[in-house]
């Protein structure tokens, strides 16, 4: 019976959610347009206020501008990059506190290799090979010795 009451159309329940035109008082989303769907009444779509207006346009404008011509907004100078990257490696070095024993020495060790790096660069020793080989043997032996007397 409640099957055949709402296709007669017999039913209390409301048809429709909006508000008659003339009821509607300064509220344009509720006002429904006719279109000619055989009197069915379509809705509006909803006013944007925020894509309407002026500012946001010329900002997606300008955004699909430089989009296109690959000036992307994430990309900067690359001085400005590496001055923050360098901030923010001290503040994270700040932050850790000293270094320790260990982070000292590969430290001293990083920079002895560095300067012997430079040394090779800027060319080889002068004296021949087999002095270097000959200084590295009496530093052995005076080490063996000295680990013998302890």
């Amino acid at each position: 019976m409640g099957l055949s009451q709402s296709r007669r159309g017999d039913s209390n329940a409301p048809r429709s959610s909006a508000v008659p035109e003339g009821d509607g008082g300064d509220v344009p989303s509720l006002t429904m347009a006719t279109d000619g769907h055989g009197g069915l009444i379509q809705p509006r779509k909803l006013p944007n206020p925020v894509r309407e207006s002026r500012s946001h346009r010329e900002l997606h404008r300008e955004l699909l501008f430089s989009h296109s011509r690959g000036l992307l907004p994430r990309r900067r100078a690359e001085l400005p990059r590496v001055l923050e990257n360098r901030r923010l490696r001290q503040l994270g070095e700040e932050l850790r506190g000293p270094p320790s024993d260990l982070e000292q020495q590969l430290r001293k060790r990083h920079q002895r290799l560095e300067e012997q790096e430079r040394g090779a660069a800027v060319g080889p020793d002068p004296r021949p090979e087999f002095l270097l080989v000959r200084d590295g043997l009496r530093k052995m032996k005076v080490a063996e010795v000295a680990a013998r007397q302890t």
